[in-house]
């Protein structure tokens, strides 16, 4: 191997492992502040967030992101944080979220240490009413907070809908769409997700939310 080789070739794994993540947090740091939010002493971001906040993100300490060409599994979409008028986006410690788009017109919680796959999707908005596209009736947009457990697991391209509240340890199968709440320790899968068995340890009581 020729010295030019040896130097691209150290070059490249240099800028993989250090200087893009290095940039990628720096960046998300400004555009989190852009947008109000308080960033975190220790975040660690690979690729570019799509953040709009009109309302309230909280993020805890030690939060993972990888966004967009970082992580394959989820089609390459960004990271997507947003939250309009009186909606809020609260991410506990210690949580890693790949790809994943997160809509708040309402409220959305994220317990600690729960890992969310690439390409998920969580709405807590209809953001239409049925009569709206329907062109018939009163038009109310229906909003209902999400709630996710610490210590839960949703599966790749996964939709949780509003209103729904997924249990500590709880674990929901890939391209699952969740409607109804997820007990603690359990693991649903399928459209729509229904429960396919418990876990055998779901988690000990009192761990941090």
């Amino acid at each position: 191997m020729t010295f030019r080789q040896v130097f691209r070739t150290a070059a490249s794994i240099g800028h993989r492992r250090w200087i893009w993540p290095a940039w990628s947090i720096l960046r998300a740091r400004w555009q989190l502040w852009w947008w109000g939010v308080k960033v975190p002493r220790r975040l660690f971001v690979r690729g570019r967030l799509h953040v709009h906040n009109a309302g309230l993100i909280s993020l805890g300490e030690r939060i993972r992101l990888n966004s967009g060409h970082a992580n394959y599994v989820g089609a390459s979409s960004p990271v997507a944080l947003w939250t309009g008028p009186g909606g809020s986006l609260v991410i506990g410690p210690n949580c890693a979220i790949s790809n994943a788009t997160i809509v708040s017109l309402k409220a959305v919680e994220i317990g600690e240490g729960t890992y969310i796959g690439g390409g998920v999707r969580i709405y807590d908005t209809d953001f239409h009413s049925f009569e709206e596209v329907t062109g018939r009736g009163d038009r109310v947009r229906r909003d209902a907070p999400v709630r996710i457990g610490p210590r839960s697991f949703i599966g790749g391209h996964a939709t949780v809908l509003k209103g729904v509240t997924i249990g500590r340890g709880a674990i929901i199968g890939a391209s699952s769409v969740v409607t109804r709440d997820v007990p603690d320790g359990e693991i649903w899968a399928g459209n729509p997700a229904r429960f396919v068995r418990r876990v055998e340890d779901p988690g000990a009581e009192g761990d941090g939310s």
